[in-house]
């Protein structure tokens, strides 16, 4: 499916739970995902690596957004 194609998702928390399944699930629907994490890069990689695998458009972004 592709219903946010041509579409930019910002995910704050994507190297993890709910904010990860939902990087994924946006990637998968087309869109580009910035995956927002705060300390663990690693995480935030893993979810780029399986963004990737599935054919989508994702780049890591470190920020604190409380």
């Amino acid at each position: 499916m592709t219903r946010f194609k041509d579409n930019v998702a910002i995910v704050t928390g994507a190297s993890r739970g709910i904010g990860r399944t939902t990087a994924l699930a946006l990637a998968a629907e087309g869109a580009s995902v910035v995956v927002n994490y705060v300390t663990d890069e690693s995480a935030a990689q893993k979810t780029l690596e399986e963004i990737a695998k599935c054919g989508g458009r994702a780049i890591a972004q470190q920020a604190d957004v409380a």
